[in-house]
């Protein structure tokens, strides 16, 4: 299977976009493939489908849905069709994907809605009406505009427009009926997909409220239920997969602690390296030395 890589496909490593509108005729069809990148797609006109992650679903206008980075996909032409595809690394938009993740609606439609997908039956997709179209093409042609004329500022003007969709997106999604996992799985199943999907996204800053209204569990619903079946609690899972991940990021790059750290997900260094040594007896800094 061919995987695309972000320096085939995005400007430049300091600005890693790229947006493009393809026309695909009828029986045309794109071979599987997994890439680097984020790929963002608006269905413009006609329909076709989708496979994902071995699973294959009807699109046609108006749907808007991610793929995130190295899950195979592939799509099959009916009639004919037009899309818009953004294709972008995290970091062009790092600090800014931090505070939208305190906002639910853009995780359930950035996150969750690919990671259901994946797990459960597909039911929460996003597809725009009629007048949502309208504004979400103006807000893509925009995009593009300035993407391709290239002028003076560009690459300023791409990011808030960006975060201008982003945030336009989150508010469909958020009007969206938006079935709860406990009407797709069963309780062990769910708890196992979100299990999975702290794993996938550790270094985010998603929170206990928003892991339960994932679920469509109270709080206190959701810890109890979360603790029986994993044998701790959300936080003491997130922060163990964050601190293995982050002994792995101390053997493999350069990185001094301090970024290792925010990589991972803590933006406190004295909590990280407190959590460490109760977990390790030992400093990051004496366990990165011990292992040289």
């Amino acid at each position: 299977m061919t995987r695309l890589e972000n320096k085939a496909y995005l400007e430049a490593h300091e600005f890693p976009f790229h947006l493009e509108q393809y026309m695909f005729q009828k029986k045309e069809s794109v071979k599987p493939h997994s890439h680097e990148f984020i790929e963002f797609v608006y269905v413009v006109e006609g329909s076709g489908r989708h496979s994902y992650a071995g699973a294959e679903y009807l699109i046609q206008e108006g749907d808007v849905f991610v793929i995130e980075p190295d899950v195979e996909h592939a799509y099959f032409v009916d009639e004919h069709l037009i899309v818009y595809n953004i294709l972008l690394a995290p970091s062009i938009l790092s600090h800014e994907l931090q505070s939208l993740s305190n906002v639910t609606s853009f995780v359930d439609f950035f996150y969750v809605e690919p990671f259901l997908r994946q797990s459960v039956h597909f039911q929460s997709h996003l597809r725009l009406n009629p007048h949502q179209r309208i504004e979400m093409k103006q807000l893509l042609d925009r995009i593009l505009s300035e993407y391709t004329d290239k002028m003076l500022g560009y690459r300023l003007l791409v990011k808030t427009r960006l975060i201008e969709m982003f945030v336009f997106l989150s508010r469909c999604y958020d009007q969206m009926l938006h079935k709860p996992m406990t009407a797709l799985a069963s309780e062990h199943k769910i708890i196992e997909r979100v299990a999975e999907f702290i794993e996938l996204h550790h270094a985010n800053p998603l929170s206990l409220a928003q892991v339960s209204q994932m679920c469509g569990m109270s709080q206190s619903a959701f810890t109890s239920r979360f603790k029986l079946y994993k044998g701790k609690t959300f936080i003491e899972f997130r922060n163990e997969i964050r601190i293995r991940i982050a002994k792995e990021l101390m053997l493999s790059s350069n990185n001094n602690i301090l970024q290792i750290a925010q990589e991972v997900g803590f933006d406190d260094l004295s909590f990280f390296n407190k959590l460490f040594k109760q977990m390790h007896g030992i400093s990051p800094g004496k366990f990165r030395r011990s292992q040289i």
